[in-house]
């Protein structure tokens, strides 16, 4: 781990010595055992963008003794209330942890821990205690680290697509485009990290597309870019990370959403699918675990009384994880009221409802016949299959005659 930060201007520099001091100053039983400076900030390649606004995040790791002391609540938050009067309107992240857990993840290879291992800059070290190493895994690890990453990644990727269709609903565009953004950045991650373990550190999802199609056929050009329309949806997509955010002249129309939403099903279903395949490689099929999460389905339901998006910027990461949390409880109520039936039927109209309105959007006449086969079917694999094409297809007669 580096111990120098040489490398940021000296007025960066000056912030962090403060910054550490904050930590370090003689306190009775003072509980941090290591300060550490991680992310983008650490590695030198931060970003400051007048134009736009944007700003990378100071990143902190605090490493305590005991969990306890990782838990002192009011004790952290006054510490990262003094952090914030010194970085000023830059974002901060400040997490807390104890020697014991940090170094339980370092060992078994999570991507998290061992980027700040090795990338991190150590600000502060009372020496009470040393970080782990990364060790070599068996099968059996490599399968539960494997599951770990896709079930946190994939899972959180569904609820952003959930967000992004809940605001989506209520015409609040450029925020619902900037969930789908998370959304399928998310799904790109839970691949990239099945297949190789290592998270990569970028919002790029071109980029990001690019390296999981190395991985897998299945997820190689799922996110079209051949002809000028396909171009502009993906670059409504791409650009939505920050300019949904930032820029006053960003423009989404809802037919251009629900088109996106629509292909992102797509990606998410080749997603699981290829992790699962990869995950079977570990132990067996077996082996795996069975309560893997799902693809969302258009057949959801919407939420309601949704608070309206924040208009600071630098409250979107907030609000999209209070928005996440509303979608996980909203799936947690239709299983524990067990309405299966109504459910997949809901999923079958929500889907047909989908395939008909990309294929508007995309100026493909759907006769009247047609139309009626489409919402006549309550086949899932059908569905799905014909899900699959409907970004791609010249005419509705193509799309249901594969």
């Amino acid at each position: 781990m580096k111990t120098t930060i040489d490398h940021l201007p000296e007025d960066k520099q000056a912030k962090l010595r403060a910054i550490t001091s904050i930590f370090t100053e003689p306190r009775e039983g003072a509980p941090v055992g290591m300060l550490i400076l991680f992310g983008s900030h650490a590695r030198g390649d931060w970003v400051e963008d007048a134009e736009t606004g944007y700003k990378s995040d100071y990143d902190f790791l605090v490493v305590v003794d005991t969990e306890e002391q990782a838990a002192d609540v009011m004790l952290w938050a006054e510490l990262e209330r003094r952090v914030r009067a010194i970085i000023g309107e830059t974002p901060l992240t400040l997490i807390v942890h104890d020697v014991k857990f940090v170094n339980r993840e370092i060992r078994i290879g999570q991507y998290f821990f061992s980027d700040i291992a090795n990338e991190g800059v150590m600000l502060y070290d009372s020496r009470r205690f040393t970080l782990a190493k990364p060790k070599a895994l068996n099968a059996e690890e490599r399968l539960a680290l494997a599951e770990r990453n896709f079930a946190s990644w994939f899972d959180s990727a569904g609820k952003f697509w959930r967000g992004s269709r809940d605001y989506g609903a209520r015409l609040w565009l450029k925020e619902a485009a900037f969930l789908l953004h998370q959304a399928t950045e998310r799904y790109y991650h839970s691949a990239i990290l099945v297949h190789t373990g290592y998270k990569q550190r970028t919002h790029d999802i071109e980029l990001l597309g690019n390296l999981a199609g190395e991985q897998h056929a299945l997820m190689a050009g799922v996110l079209p870019k051949t002809e000028p329309e396909e171009k502009h949806l993906f670059d409504l997509l791409k650009r939505a990370y920050i300019d949904a955010r930032y820029s006053m002249s960003y423009r989404i129309s809802s037919a251009e959403l629900a088109t996106l939403q629509a292909q992102v099903l797509i990606l998410a279903a080749r997603v699981r699918e290829a992790c699962l395949e990869k995950i079977a490689t570990f132990c067996g099929a077996d082996a795996m675990r069975k309560d893997l999460p799902t693809v969302p389905q258009m057949g959801e339901a919407v939420l309601a009384n949704l608070s309206p998006p924040p208009t600071d910027p630098q409250e979107f990461g907030q609000w999209a994880q209070n928005l996440a949390e509303l979608a996980e409880q909203r799936v947690q109520a239709e299983r524990q009221q067990g309405r299966a039936e109504g459910f997949q039927a809901g999923r079958a109209l929500g889907e047909a409802n989908a395939l008909l309105l990309v294929l508007r959007s995309r100026g493909v006449e759907v006769s009247e016949e047609l139309e009626q086969r489409i919402m006549a079917c309550s086949d899932p694999a059908l569905l799905a299959a014909w899900l699959q094409r409907v970004a791609t297809v010249a005419s509705a007669a193509e799309l249901l005659a594969g």
